[in-house]
């Protein structure tokens, strides 16, 4: 399948943080397709890449089947401390345990879930690491494709690209830590956007997907990236 204009295996995505089972893998397959294909341009960041669909992959798998009652796959987890530790910070913050409430059992509504959290988790790491080229260079890759990783296994990545990982996920963290306020505002906006898509596929007599619902959303989607809300401040702000 064609996404960002590189071909990419979607059967062949990057190792699962989770142990996961072959239907669910299968069933991840069968949902991710057709919701790249709607052309969900507003979530282009957490749809780009085989790393970023990995993820989502990771986050839908925690929210559908109850990340409480799931095991991290140690051995992968090694491979991937990038993708380690924003899963980590999508599923241990409060609104993630509220919406994978409302969304558990339902393998639809996980994933939009999913895309919309972890889009929003990117653009905000993508502005705050835009200006450190260090961090940016190696966070980049989860939604940036270049020719020379598109057959890299993380074990053939260099000394000095195992370095730059490290060094971003302890800035990941210090970013998150020293701006806690804000980041719990991201994921509180997040969330409350979510819940306002889903009223909106569900409003008058006839329920419809939520899936297709998106592609009509573009308005509130694009006020978000635009001038984002913080609970620092009571309007909007760039």
């Amino acid at each position: 399948m064609i996404v960002n204009g590189i071909e990419i295996d979607l059967a062949n995505l990057e190792k699962p943080l989770l142990l996961v089972s072959e239907e669910d893998e299968l069933l991840f397959l069968q949902l991710i397709q057709p919701t790249i294909e709607q052309e969900l341009i507003q979530c282009q960041l957490a749809l780009s890449t085989r790393k970023s669909i990995s993820l989502v992959k990771d986050i839908w798998l925690a929210m559908y089947r109850d990340r409480e009652k799931l095991y991290v796959n140690s051995g992968h987890a090694m491979l991937y401390p990038i993708r380690l530790i924003l899963f980590e910070l999508v599923t241990q913050a409060e609104y993630f345990q509220r919406l994978a409430k409302k969304s558990r059992g339902d393998e639809c509504l996980s994933l939009i879930y999913a895309v919309i959290l972890l889009q929003f988790v990117l653009q905000w790491l993508k502005d705050r690491f835009s200006g450190n080229k260090e961090v940016y260079g190696a966070l980049k890759r989860l939604y940036r494709v270049s020719d020379d990783e598109l057959s890299k296994e993380p074990s053939c990545e260099t000394r000095e690209q195992k370095i730059a990982q490290a060094i971003a996920v302890k800035a990941i963290r210090f970013e998150v830590r020293e701006n806690n306020q804000e980041f719990a505002s991201l994921l509180y906006q997040s969330y409350n956007l979510i819940v306002f898509l889903h009223s909106k596929a569900n409003e008058g007599d006839v329920k419809e997907s939520i899936l297709p619902s998106l592609r009509h959303l573009a308005e509130p989607l694009n006020l978000f990236y635009q001038e984002r809300y913080t609970t620092n401040n009571p309007s909007f702000t760039g």
